[in-house]
This record gives structure tokens, C-alpha cells and sequence, in this order.
């Protein structure tokens, strides 16, 4: 690979310190780092590269050697994965990414801690949950009155009783598993005999609760009903994969959500965070989802105005946009 040009195929980013603790990957794996961050990446041929999209087998083979060396990773440490197929051509490129997302970075592993993605499926056989309808007295009794001769009405009543036992099964199994998860995520339903593809983010040490969840919902049902569970697994589906904001756009919109001036001291900001929260807090407007949504961007503001603090000089906080640049500029190597 020495006479050919490499691009780097990225994997994900962790905090340096968990990469000690992962066994040898790949030679053509390493780490670029900036400060505590590193992005995990794999060299490749940039002609290899180019024939992705091509080449199936290429593809599956790439695909597979990404999500093995993700779990390798996860098992050991949290990681922040990003989306297959990201390419980039330099080394610098990488490092000014790390740089220039920071904040953004640290926010999203901190939030991903001690979390994994358990993805749900739940599929039918439409022949029997027919049948079933056609049985069913509610469904005899609303088309008595109609022609058996007007099939369009027919059609359009038994698509409304399919639909209607679709969000009744779903919406049973869904409240199961929340009871268990943190948050979840929709993925596509790519035929009609799956009827859910659902992805939760679950704490780690709660992971023998949402396998006992999952087993009782198994044993409550029905014949025709197919429940499947892949986990748990990196939090693909809940990872922040695409940054499109630099430190400067997030930093900004999180001393607006807390009402600073362009100049704070870490004591002033968490006085402005204390004095909003406690306005907004759920206990204090139960019901208000309006408040608990502001709540929740309060916190998050927090957060990351803590971590940009911890990474300023002085007992002032500059929120001018080159100052906070130079703050991430001035330690990369």
C-alpha cells in the first residue's frame, strides 16, 4: 500500500484514555488524535474506494470488518460510531474535524456512556391476522350492512381493521420496552409482513431487564407474531453521525439557551442554569411538555458550556467566535 494513495475510512471516536484497554486492531487501523479524542480509521486504497459503490463484495466485506472492529471497541469502551462509508483523504482533514467538533464530540460520548442499542423487529403473517380480522365479531358486525358485492368498501374497511391491529400490537410491545429504555429510534419497515423495526438505547447494567421484557412480551404472543432482537450494539441510531456545527455554532446556541452575555464565569453560569431549571423543572410544570422540552435543552446547554470552561484559561469564559476557535485551535498538534 506504500506506492498507492490511502484515504482513511473512518470508524468512530473515543476518548483516548479507553483506547488502552483495547486488544491490537488491525494493522491498517489506527487512532488520529486531538487532545483526550481519537478517531479510529482505517487506511485504504483511495482505487479500492472508488469501486465501493460497485463492487458488492468489496462493500460486504468492508461493511463486516467495520461493524466487527465497532463491537471490538464497544465491549471495551464507550465509543461514538459514525456513519459507514465516511472518507476522508488526509490526515488533517480528520484532525481539523476533531478540532473544530469538540465540544460537540465530548457532549455526544458523554451523553452515549454506559449506553448500547438493542433494534427490535416485529413481523407478522398478514394471511392469519386476515383470517383473524374476518372472524372477528366488531368486523362482522360493520360489514353486515354492506353489499357483498361492493368490494371497494369491503377493501377499505378491512385495511382500516389491518392498520388498526397494527398500532394496537405495536403500540403494546412498544410500551413494554420503553418501561426498560432510555430512548428510542425508527428505522425502516422495508415489506409489509414486518410491522415494526425499532431500535432502543438501554443502559448496559440494565440489559437482563429488557431480555426479561423481551421474553415475556415472547411468551404473551400471539402465533402469528415473529419478535427478533440484534444487540446489544454500538448506539449507531443515537449517535449525533454527521457534525455539521463547529464548537462556535453549538457553544453560541447553549449561552443563548442559559441567557449569558458574550463574557461568563463558570459560577455564573451555573447560577443561570440552577435559576432556569428550577423554573422549568417537570415536578414544577407537571403536564407542561413545553417546559420539560426547555428543561431538557437547558440541561444539555449546561453540559456543554461545562465542558468548554474546563477547556478555557482564566476564571472568564469568552463566547466570541474567535476566541472560542483560538481556545480548540491553539492545542492541536
Amino acid at each position: 500500500m506504500s506506492n498507492q494513495s490511502t484515504t482513511y475510512l473512518i470508524y468512530c471516536i473515543v476518548e483516548n484514555e479507553g483506547m488502552d484497554s483495547i486488544p491490537s486492531l488491525a494493522n491498517d487501523i489506527c487512532e488520529i488524535s486531538y487532545k483526550d479524542i481519537s478517531m479510529v480509521v482505517r487506511k485504504v486504497d483511495t482505487r479500492s474506494a472508488e469501486k465501493l459503490n460497485i463492487d458488492n463484495e468489496l462493500l460486504r466485506n468492508w461493511l463486516m470488518a467495520y461493524q466487527q472492529a465497532n463491537i471490538n471497541i464497544f465491549n471495551r469502551c464507550t465509543i461514538l460510531p459514525l456513519r459507514f462509508g465516511t472518507m476522508v483523504n488526509q490526515e488533517e482533514e480528520i484532525e481539523k474535524f476533531l478540532a473544530s467538533n469538540y465540544i460537540h464530540i465530548k457532549w455526544a460520548i458523554d451523553r452515549l456512556r454506559g449506553k448500547a442499542e438493542i433494534t427490535v423487529h416485529l413481523s407478522w403473517d398478514l394471511t392469519t391476522v386476515l383470517q383473524e380480522i374476518s372472524q372477528d365479531k366488531q368486523w362482522l358486525d360493520n360489514t353486515q350492512s354492506i353489499n357483498s358485492t361492493d368490494t371497494v368498501e369491503i377493501g377499505r374497511l378491512l385495511f382500516l381493521a389491518v392498520d388498526a391491529k397494527k398500532r394496537e400490537i405495536v403500540d403494546s410491545v412498544h410500551h413494554k420496552l420503553l418501561a426498560v429504555s432510555l430512548d428510542f429510534s425508527d428505522g425502516k419497515c422495508t415489506d409489509e409482513q414486518i410491522i415494526m423495526n425499532r431500535s432502543y438505547l438501554i443502559e448496559r447494567a440494565a440489559e437482563q431487564l429488557f431480555d426479561e421484557a423481551l421474553m415475556e412480551l415472547a411468551r404473551k404472543n400471539k402465533s402469528y407474531l415473529n419478535l427478533k432482537c440484534i444487540g446489544p450494539l454500538p448506539p449507531y441510531s443515537f449517535a449525533p453521525v454527521e457534525f455539521k456545527r463547529g464548537n462556535f455554532e453549538l457553544i453560541n446556541e447553549a449561552r443563548r439557551k442559559l441567557l449569558l452575555l458574550e463574557q461568563a464565569s463558570f459560577k455564573e453560569i451555573k447560577a443561570s442554569y440552577r435559576r432556569l431549571s428550577l423554573k422549568y423543572h417537570p415536578d414544577k410544570n407537571p403536564g407542561d411538555q413545553q417546559s420539560s422540552e426547555r428543561f431538557r435543552e437547558i440541561d444539555k446547554a449546561y453540559k456543554i458550556l461545562e465542558m468548554y470552561c474546563h477547556n478555557c484559561e482564566g476564571n472568564l469564559a469568552s463566547f466570541a467566535k474567535d476566541d472560542v476557535e483560538s481556545v480548540f485551535i491553539a492545542s492541536r498538534k
